[in-house]
């Protein structure tokens, strides 16, 4: 159980695995069928979306990275254009 208590906090896909357990027994979910095979499914279902979302964001981050990393550059070059002309 220790070693599944760090995972929780270190790795983002098993935490959703524990969100989505929590979540489903909270709130009483099931997905297209009413017994234990409903709350399977939304299991699954609920990873599912949690880590396309994870994943959107990830690429969302990693766009907007590259961005600021584009304009620093962009800043270097007219810094060092403009100290040329000088």
């Amino acid at each position: 159980m220790e070693r599944k208590f760090f995972y929780l906090v270190t790795c983002e896909y098993c935490f959703s695995h524990y969100v989505t357990i929590l979540a489903i027994i909270l709130t009483d979910y099931h997905f297209l069928m009413t017994d234990w095979k409903g709350y399977i499914i939304a299991g699954f279902s609920l990873v599912w979306i949690a880590n396309v979302y994870m994943s959107l964001f990830g690429l969302i981050r990693q766009d907007i990275k590259w961005e600021k990393a584009e304009i620093e550059l962009m800043e270097i070059k007219r810094q060092i254009s403009v100290q040329a002309k000088v």
